[in-house]
Order: structure tokens, then sequence, then C-alpha cells
């Protein structure tokens, strides 16, 4: 694989270290068999190892070796957009986890409030929006009576199933025989109960009746 002893001597270093490619080292071997110069250059090569690891190590100084760094890593990223985005990877990085664990509580957080929040299919109708609802006429008897140029107006107590517990007339006839036309009006009628919140209650209807005659 080698031409001469120079090429062979030029691996000696990465042979003691154990860095060669296994054909080159076998290849080295090969050499040395037959080789008593390059023998002899191999020994020097090991002797040499031997004393640098013998010498005493020096540990470098903490502030030393970040300052070091520091400008290594300066000399590495001279541009500018780079350096700023080294700085900016030393100061997110360790917020990154942090800020990601807030973000994911918040996001599960949501969806517990947001799933309580959910409203359950119901077949019952929806309830109106208003809180308090007036009685309301549903079907009114027939007028049999005349209140001539002026109207009835009456009002009417309706309890909480639709029923009229009386009435009172605020303006217009009040003869014995017209309220007992009107009590068949108020009484046969049938009203729609108000409401307090969804829930029907006691109220009151005011009723304004006339009786239009036309004549031809």
């Amino acid at each position: 694989m080698f031409e001469g002893c120079v090429e062979i001597r030029i691996h000696f270093s990465d042979y003691l270290d154990g860095l060669c490619d296994p054909q080159v080292q076998k290849s080295i071997r090969f050499h040395l068999n037959y080789c008593g110069s390059c023998r002899e250059e191999l020994e020097a090569w090991e002797t040499m190892h031997a004393d640098l690891r013998a010498m005493p190590r020096f540990r470098v100084p903490s502030a030393l070796a970040l300052r070091l760094r520091v400008r290594m890593s300066q000399g590495l990223h001279t541009d500018l957009r780079n350096r700023l985005r080294v700085w900016m990877d030393n100061v997110l990085q360790p917020m990154l986890l942090p800020a990601s664990g807030g973000v994911l509580a918040a996001i599960i957080c949501f969806c517990l409030i947001m799933g309580s929040l959910v409203v359950p299919a119901t077949s019952i109708p929806d309830v109106p929006l208003a809180f308090v609802t007036p009685p309301r006429v549903r079907v009114l008897a027939p007028i049999d009576f005349s209140t001539g140029d002026t109207s009835v107006v009456v009002v009417t107590r309706i309890d909480a199933v639709g029923r009229v517990m009386g009435y009172r007339v605020l303006s217009g006839e009040s003869s014995p025989e017209f309220i007992q036309q009107l009590d068949r009006v108020i009484y046969f009628s049938v009203f729609q109960p108000a409401t307090s919140f969804g829930r029907p209650t006691d109220g009151q209807v005011v009723l304004s009746l006339r009786r239009i005659t036309v004549q031809g």
C-alpha cells in the first residue's frame, strides 16, 4: 500500500493512538516486519509518547476557559447576523421548555373550561329569552253586546295555569246587565299565563273590548 518508509512514518502518530484505518494498520505492521529502520523510528515515537503522557497536566482556570470559548465563538461568528442568532439561541433556549409547558397548560385549561360550558342537547323547547312576559289572549269568546261609541277597558287577573281569577272594569259601561254579558266573554276566553324566567306565574292583562255594528 505504501511505496516507501517516508509515507509509513507519516502515520506513526495515528498508529500509536489507535486511530489508523484497519487496512493502513495492517500495511504498517507488514512493513515493520521487514524494515529495521522503521522499527527504530517507531520505538522513538513510542518513547516520546510515553514522556508526553508522563508530563503533569495543568488545569486551565474556569474564568480563562470561559474567555477562550467566548473569543473562539466570536471568531467563528464574525458576521453580525450569525452573532445575533447565537445570542438569541443562548437567551431563548433556557426559556423554551418553561414557555412550552406554560402554553400547553393554558391550552389544557382552555379546553376544560370550554368543555364545561357546552350546553347538552335536550328535547325540551327553548324558553323565551324575555325574563318576564305578561298574560296573553289565546281565544276570545264571541262578544254579543254593544259598547256604543266607547270601548270597555277591563283588567283581568290570570293565574299560573291560564284561568281567570277575576277582573275589574276600568272604563266603560258597568251596569248589572252588561256585567253578566261581560262575565260570559271573560270567563269563556282562553288565556296564556304570564311567565317569570321561563316559569308560569300569576299576572294581569288589560283588555279593550268593543263591538262594532255595521248597519246597511
